[in-house]
């Protein structure tokens, strides 16, 4: 019976450890799905931010009146827009283990060397990664 036992604790053992795994492997697809959802939303409210913008420079136009504080506010609400879906495409990114090619704009690893699709040197790209974040958190 002790042989037994102990190939049933192997078992038993190999089973949860596969199930952490894949406990661990569903977190991170359900994280990846609201990333993407994130994406989207966000996608979303900018396209209506430039039809709202669109809207105010037609109606300024065809009525002569002046919407210039309308069209700056929806000019500054897109602006803010943009930058929340820069913030969530570098989440995505770093949940993937990516980095965008500074050069071309492919989605690379970061364990690589160069881009598949440029051949740029990765390390060139990951000097530029941090840039745009540096850049806005100085504005």
């Amino acid at each position: 019976m002790g042989k037994f036992d102990g190939i049933l604790d192997d078992i038993m053992w190999k089973a949860k450890s596969a199930a952490d795994v894949a406990t661990q492997k569903t977190g991170e697809v359900v994280e990846t799905g609201k990333l993407k959802l994130q994406l989207k939303q966000s996608q979303w409210e900018i396209e209506k931010g430039y039809s709202k913008l669109g809207a105010f420079v037609y109606e300024s136009k065809k009525s002569g009146e002046d919407f210039s504080d309308l069209i700056n506010l929806a000019t500054g609400e897109i602006d803010l827009l943009q930058e929340k879906l820069i913030e969530i495409e570098n989440q995505l990114l770093a949940h993937k283990k990516a980095i965008k090619c500074a050069a071309c704009g492919r989605e690379i690893s970061i364990d690589s060397l160069f881009c598949s699709k440029c051949g740029a040197p990765v390390a060139e790209n990951k000097a530029t990664e941090n840039k745009p974040n540096d850049d806005s958190a100085s504005s």
